[in-house]
Formats: structure tokens, C-alpha cells, sequence
């Protein structure tokens, strides 16, 4: 790749590829070009100024950087019918759940650049988080990769073998948080608070613990609350006794399991 303006094809206008797509056509760093099979997912980028269209080749041919945004069973296909228009001067990016570099190595050219990235739904809004990984051929192109992704919130390299964790971790995240949300929401109008009003609380001790958690520990935020005796150390005992902490470990763990039988 040279340093010249880069352009980032992005196939499958999804959750997390349109996403991506907004906040890159938000940005105006890239020349951006999206291919999906829905007409109607294509016309809202196209009014953006994004090039549009429905084969995945010729997208890949215009494209330095192509993300696959497919679901994990598509990926395989997906890098099999671009792989002729794949060469030295292009990489390839996949952001699906559990499908290792090495299945799709196996439908692309030899020696082809190669990267992971697991994001989460949080890139809607500019605040999610995501991981990167490479084979060796796509080492020199993380750097944009990175850039690219930094668009929808942090980003950071890990290992590959650490991946299916991850993806348990943050990709499945925020739909951990949100069921706790909700569950704090039905405790607070069990308990007489109106639903408007439960749901207003808990949204806004969410996003200011998760400031707080930026600048401390969990286990500092945790026991600054904690008064000995108190309210919230009642409620720990209980939340102990229901195995609240065990039952996050088996979920991740649960999910840990699967993104790795989704690789196949």
C-alpha cells in the first residue's frame, strides 16, 4: 500500500459495518465503498457519498482495506469469492465472532495480509471497544486497521489465542450490562420506584460508574460505596448467596466455549 488516500471497502452494511461506515463517513479520512445484498441498506450510504454496490469483487477490487462484516458462516465464502481480486497491496479484515485467520488464509491467496477484529455494538454511538490481531503479512497493515476501528471507540492488539475470550468478554458485553440494567430497573419498580424514574437512575449510575471506572479500580468504586453494615453490603450478601459473581464466570465462560466451536 502506499501513503496516498486509502480506501476502505466494507462488506455487509450490518450492525457493526454500517456502523463503521457512518462514523468513517463522518470522519472524511477515507474513500469508502460498502456491498450488500439488501437495495435498501445501500441507499442510505450511497445519499453519504459512499460508493455502493452489490458484488463483493468489485468492491474488493477498489478497496486497499476490505472488511468482511458477515456473520461467522459467510466469512469462508465471502473471502473465497474475492480472493481473485486480492493481491499484495490489499488486506483483508474479518469482524465475525470465532472464525480463526488460518480458515480464511485458507481461501485466499498465499501470502495474503490477514487481520481480526472483534468490535461491539458500542461503535454505534463512538464508544465501543475493539481488539486486533494479524498473521504475519498483516502486521504492516494494523497500524490502519487500528485507525480505521479507532473511529468507533478504543483499540487494541491482542493475541489470537485470546480471542474467543474477548469475544465473551466485550463483544458479548454490552448485552451483559444491558440484562443487568434491566434487571436493576424491575428491582427498582418492584419496589414502588415509577418505571420512568427507575429507568432514568440506572441509566445515569451506569454511565457515571463507568467514569468513575476509567480513573479507578473496580474494587476502589466497589468499596467506596460499601459503608460496613449498610445498604449495599446487605445487598451483597444476597447477590453472593443468589451466586451472582459465579454466574457472570459460567456466562463468559459459556460464551468463551462457543466463539470457539463457531471457528470450527
Amino acid at each position: 500500500m502506499t501513503d496516498s488516500r486509502r480506501t476502505i471497502g466494507v462488506i455487509g452494511a450490518g450492525k457493526i459495518g454500517g456502523s463503521l461506515l457512518s462514523r468513517l463517513a463522518d470522519s472524511g479520512d477515507f474513500d469508502l465503498y460498502v456491498s450488500d445484498i439488501h437495495l435498501d441498506h445501500l441507499a442510505t450510504y450511497a445519499e453519504r457519498g459512499v460508493k455502493t454496490t452489490t458484488s463483493n469483487r468489485e468492491l474488493a477490487q477498489a478497496s486497499d482495506l476490505v472488511v468482511a462484516a458477515v456473520k461467522p458462516w459467510d466469512v469462508a465464502g465471502v473471502a473465497a469469492e474475492i480472493s481473485p481480486e486480492i493481491d499484495g497491496s490489499k488486506a483483508v479484515a474479518s469482524v465475525a465472532a470465532g472464525v480463526p485467520i488460518a480458515t480464511i488464509e485458507r481461501n485466499l491467496p498465499a501470502g495474503s495480509a490477514v487481520l481480526r477484529v472483534m468490535p461491539n455494538v458500542c461503535a454505534s454511538v463512538g464508544l465501543g471497544s475493539a481488539v486486533v490481531t494479524s498473521n504475519e503479512a498483516g502486521r504492516r497493515t494494523v497500524g490502519l486497521v487500528m485507525e480505521v476501528f479507532g473511529h468507533v471507540g478504543d483499540v487494541m492488539e491482542l493475541p489470537e489465542r485470546l480471542f474467543d475470550a474477548a469475544t465473551a468478554l466485550h463483544g458479548s458485553g454490552p448485552a451483559y450490562v444491558a440484562l443487568f440494567a434491566d434487571s436493576l430497573i424491575q428491582a427498582g419498580v418492584r419496589e414502588g420506584i415509577p418505571r420512568d424514574v427507575a429507568r432514568r437512575l440506572v441509566v445515569g449510575t451506569i454511565e457515571g460508574t463507568a467514569e468513575l471506572l476509567k480513573e479507578r479500580s473496580a474494587h476502589q468504586v466497589r468499596d467506596e460505596v460499601m459503608t460496613p453494615g449498610g445498604t449495599t453490603a446487605a445487598a451483597f450478601v444476597a447477590m453472593e448467596r443468589a451466586r451472582f459473581q459465579g454466574a457472570v464466570y459460567d456466562g463468559v465462560a459459556a460464551a468463551t466455549r462457543q466463539a470457539r466451536e463457531l471457528g470450527g
